[in-house]
């Protein structure tokens, strides 16, 4: 019993510790441009990098769970997670917000903005490999247009399910054949956008 106990004990401070922090406060700003209803999927990037490093993407994508009231964790939980909200409130623009002050949990919060601004993944497949295909560079140089289609393959990326090997250690080479392939298409299309009198 008191081992059984010590473990629930080291595990409550490993929670309160993990989820604690000096520099972290209710005010804090995660995003440098808040979210106005535009670009969706650029601002949520940015703030699922901001929340990972800070170790509280799992409140948002649902790994922490609310534990039960009865719980010791409990009252920490709550304390973080409106903490987190509060994060997600400020990053986006004051008249967007008001719309879900009431939202009960960070979790919510994210799976209704996901809900109301999020598109379905085909029509941005569809827009970005569109995109992809039609960008040239003009009047850029080669490095703005090379960032601009990475820009564009990065958010492609995003949407577009993983491919995994199925053998376990990849010892078919699924994993570098495919990135062979996809490396090739890139080199393609990057070449095929070029002006005409860059030489290749």
């Amino acid at each position: 019993m008191w081992e059984l106990q010590t473990l629930v004990d080291v595990g409550i401070r490993n929670f309160q510790n993990f989820c604690n922090s000096m520099e972290d406060h209710p005010g804090m700003v995660l995003v440098s441009a808040p979210f106005d209803g535009t670009d969706f999927l650029a601002w949520r990037r940015s703030v699922v990098i901001a929340l990972r490093a800070k170790m509280k993407l799992g409140f948002i994508d649902g790994h922490y769970p609310m534990p039960d009231k009865t719980c010791d964790t409990y009252e920490t939980w709550i304390r973080v997670d409106s903490m987190v909200t509060s994060w997600i409130l400020n990053a986006i623009s004051k008249k967007i917000s008001k719309a879900f002050l009431y939202t009960k949990s960070s979790r919510q919060l994210w799976l209704d903005l996901e809900e109301r601004y999020g598109e379905n993944n085909g029509p941005l497949v569809y827009q970005l490999q569109r995109a992809i295909a039609s960008i040239t560079q003009g009047s850029h140089t080669v490095v703005e247009y090379f960032n601009n289609l990475t820009t564009l393959w990065d958010e492609l990326e995003c949407l577009k399910p993983p491919k995994t090997c199925t053998c376990g250690l990849c010892t078919c080479g699924f994993t570098r054949i495919t990135a062979e392939e996809e490396n090739l298409t890139k080199l393609v299309q990057f070449l095929m956008g070029l002006d005409d009198s860059y030489e290749y």
